[in-house]
């Protein structure tokens, strides 16, 4: 009798274990939140994120910047004369700040005393904040000659500082520069 008593006693023991260690299959469902007490909404608790900011989504805004320099040749030995532009934006996105760099080099037309410098650039940006966002443009013009070498060089940065336009704009700036 003992020997069963024992037996039986083992048994319940093992069973008993058996239950102890089974998964909970009761799942939960449901919403974390809380009831505001003062409009008797439900609000849900925020989900955690990785780095606690989302980036804000990227838009593509694309354009044409035209720039005209004008150059009025006071430098005498000077024959050829080259113009460059240049464009920033930085992105005010508070993750990772962005920056775009563009530039573009042209020969200049004319001849005698004027020569005119006709710039374009083309830009195509992934902006999160281009409400917000501004472009610096500025320029440099080269005056160069062979015989006697001589090199003369004028620019200002900025030529202006303006907001980045809507999608598809063409923004046009000119300046007056003399050599």
């Amino acid at each position: 009798m003992k020997k069963v008593n024992l037996l039986l006693c083992i048994c319940c023991v093992a069973l008993a274990s058996a239950v102890a260690q089974s998964p909970n299959n009761q799942t939960r469902t449901g919403i974390l939140g809380y009831l505001d007490p003062h409009t008797g909404a439900f609000r849900p608790v925020p989900m955690a994120t990785d780095n606690g900011d989302d980036a804000p989504a990227l838009t593509t805004y694309t354009g044409t910047i035209t720039i005209t320099l004008t150059i009025t040749v006071k430098s005498t030995s000077l024959t050829s004369f080259t113009c460059e532009a240049n464009v920033s934006v930085e992105d005010e996105i508070t993750t990772t700040p962005r920056g775009y760099e563009e530039s573009v080099n042209a020969t200049a037309t004319g001849s005698g005393t004027t020569r005119t410098c006709k710039l374009t650039i083309p830009y195509a940006w992934s902006l999160g904040t281009q409400s917000s966002d501004s472009m610096t443009i500025s320029y440099v013009t080269f005056g160069s000659s062979t015989s006697p070498v001589a090199q003369r060089t004028s620019g200002l940065s900025p030529l202006g500082t303006v907001k980045v336009p809507a999608n598809g704009a063409t923004t046009t700036l000119t300046a007056a520069v003399t050599l």
